[in-house]
């Protein structure tokens, strides 16, 4: 796969690889890992609500390790802080146990403001959870591409807090640049209206498929340069199966996953589609070379059902 990236005109001169694997619910993020980066893929995305930060830098540098031709450099890594502190004791271990709690209510675990009664979104708490997730990497990833405020549910002052966490660990060269997900145009606008802000959010990282696509919000980005990245862009599958996209996917001989994808990038769309089979994973990466017709992009654009198409719990809109 021909490397493919877009500038981040917010954080210049780094630039973010338009296709990149996503790793949430990844039952096996190692192998996944280095199956994408031997299809040719140098963006990954992991989080700390995720568990496998530690899994997905392993990987990376296990890669490395075996392909000098390749550096760190050339891998582009995002991650993300969650609202609370995860390493806290009590917290689930893993992603499935806190997925999938047993039924005696033991596993009624603490991952939001508002079972745990405090948030990690402090300037000290931002800080201590970026340098956690850098340490969960492991040897040969000393800094991260990008990093994330994971949600905005805190509120705005914790938002501003953590953002001014995250601001720190851009200066201290350790994250290459910052931004953020599931936020709205008002919370962005909101954050850098503050007189303490000074670096901007160079991405906004939403739920976007054709069924969800946000259309205000992305403009809005696009405008501001903040890159979109969709995660979810194939709706876990559960509508790859929609009549426009098959008939589409028939004319270009083409995989209605690999339409869908186009589609997005096609939207000028970063895209981290998650998959754990290999197939998959490579017949994701085969994006390149052709393109959708402009009658082809209008009648998949049409498909638009707002909000109410999300697959995932996140309205950006929902939250003060």
């Amino acid at each position: 796969m021909a490397s493919q990236s877009i500038p981040l005109p917010l954080a210049s001169p780094l630039s973010i690889p338009l296709l990149g694997l996503g790793v949430f619910q990844s039952t096996k993020t190692h192998s996944s890992v280095l199956s994408a980066l031997s299809s040719g893929y140098r963006h990954l995305d992991t989080a700390q609500i995720y568990c496998n930060e530690s899994a997905t830098g392993a990987a990376v540098a296990e890669f490395l390790s075996k392909n000098p031709s390749v550096s760190r450099s050339d891998i582009f890594i995002c991650s993300k802080l969650w609202e609370v502190d995860l390493s806290l004791p009590g917290m689930p271990p893993d992603f499935e146990s806190m997925a999938h709690p047993p039924p005696d209510g033991s596993g009624a675990w603490k991952t939001s403001v508002a079972r745990l009664g405090f948030t990690s979104y402090t300037k000290e708490g931002a800080i201590d959870g970026f340098n956690r997730s850098l340490e969960a990497m492991g040897p040969g990833i000393d800094y991260i591409d990008l990093y994330l405020l994971h949600n905005p549910r805190p509120g705005p002052t914790a938002r501003l807090q953590a953002w001014l966490g995250l601001q720190e660990a851009v200066k201290s060269g350790k994250a290459k640049a910052i931004g953020v997900s599931n936020w709205s145009k008002r919370h962005i606008e909101e954050l850098i209206a503050n007189g303490e802000v000074d670096i901007t959010p160079a991405v906004n990282q939403i739920e976007f498929h054709p069924w969800c696509q946000h259309k205000e919000l992305v403009e809005y980005c696009q405008q501001k340069g903040i890159v979109v990245v969709a995660y979810s862009p194939l709706t876990q599958g559960t509508r790859l199966g929609d009549p426009v996209i098959s008939e589409i996917s028939e004319k270009y001989g083409k995989t209605p996953a690999q339409v869908v994808l186009r589609w997005c990038l096609q939207r000028g769309v970063v895209v981290i589609p998650k998959s754990d089979r290999k197939q998959r994973i490579q017949e994701n990466s085969q994006l390149w070379g052709w393109e959708l017709a402009d009658e082809d992009m209008e009648r998949i654009t049409a498909l638009d059902e707002g909000i109410s198409g999300k697959l995932g719990e996140w309205d950006p809109d929902a939250w003060e």
